[in-house]
C-alpha cells in the first residue's frame, strides 16, 4: 500500500523528534525499534473520529510554534494537516487524576489503532490537555517514549515531579506507573510505543 503523503510526512518530522539527545538513551532506542516498523505501511481502515471536549484545545497548544522553522514547527504544521484524519480517545480511569480530567484531556492517535494509519502492532500519536489538568497514575505493559512539546511535568513510581522541557522527555519501561500534568498552558507531549499484541490504553 502507498501511505498517504501527510502521515509519511509527520513520521519523517517525529522520528527526528524522538532522536534528540535530550530524550532517555532507552526512549531513543525504543523510538529507532519504531519507526523502524513504521517503514512497512499497514492499514485496515478502522478510524475512531469521535471528537472530544478537548479537542478544541488543539490550535492553542499548536499555536506558540506553529510558524517556527524548527521541527516543532514542522510538527505542529504536520499534526494540523493531519487533524480530520486522527483517531481520537481518552482515559477513564486510573488514581490521583485532578477533578475534570476526562473532559480536560484527549489522545490523538497518528499511526495505530483507529488512527489515520490504522495499525496494531505500533502507535504513534500524542496527548493534549487544558491547563491545570493532572492525568491518573497508569501503566501498561508496552514501554513508551514522550517528546515534550509544551511547559509540562511527568512523574514516575510516585516519585518527584520533572519538567524536561522542549524537546526533551521520558522513557517508561513496562508496566511503570507514570503521570503528567499541565500549568497554566495547554500541554501537548507526542509518544510512541511498540505494542506488539500487548494491551495499552493510553
Amino acid at each position: 500500500m502507498k501511505r498517504p503523503d501527510n502521515i509519511a510526512i509527520y513520521i519523517g518530522i517525529a522520528e527526528a523528534l524522538f532522536q534528540s539527545e535530550k530524550l532517555p538513551e532507552g526512549g531513543r532506542a525504543l523510538a529507532a525499534r519504531v519507526f523502524e516498523r513504521l517503514r512497512t505501511p499497514s492499514d485496515d481502515g478502522v478510524r475512531h473520529r469521535t471528537r472530544y471536549p478537548a479537542c478544541e484545545w488543539l490550535d492553542a497548544a499548536l499555536a506558540p510554534f506553529i510558524a517556527d522553522d524548527t521541527g516543532f514547527g514542522a510538527a505542529a504544521r504536520a499534526i494540523k494537516a493531519l487533524e480530520a484524519d486522527l483517531g481520537w480517545s481518552r482515559r477513564s480511569s486510573g488514581v490521583n487524576g485532578s477533578d475534570g480530567y476526562t473532559d480536560a484531556h484527549v489522545h490523538g492517535m497518528i499511526c495505530g489503532p483507529g488512527g489515520a494509519e490504522s495499525r496494531y502492532d505500533v502507535q504513534l500519536g500524542f496527548s493534549l490537555m487544558v491547563p491545570h489538568t493532572r492525568y491518573p497514575d497508569h501503566s501498561h505493559p508496552p514501554e513508551e517514549a514522550y517528546v515534550l512539546f509544551t511547559p509540562g511535568e511527568f512523574r514516575q513510581n510516585g516519585g518527584e515531579w520533572i519538567d524536561p522541557g522542549m524537546g526533551g522527555g521520558i522513557h517508561n519501561v513496562r508496566n511503570n506507573p507514570h503521570a503528567m500534568r499541565s500549568g497554566s498552558a495547554p500541554f501537548l507531549a507526542i509518544w510512541c510505543l511498540l505494542t506488539g499484541g500487548l494491551d495499552v490504553a493510553k
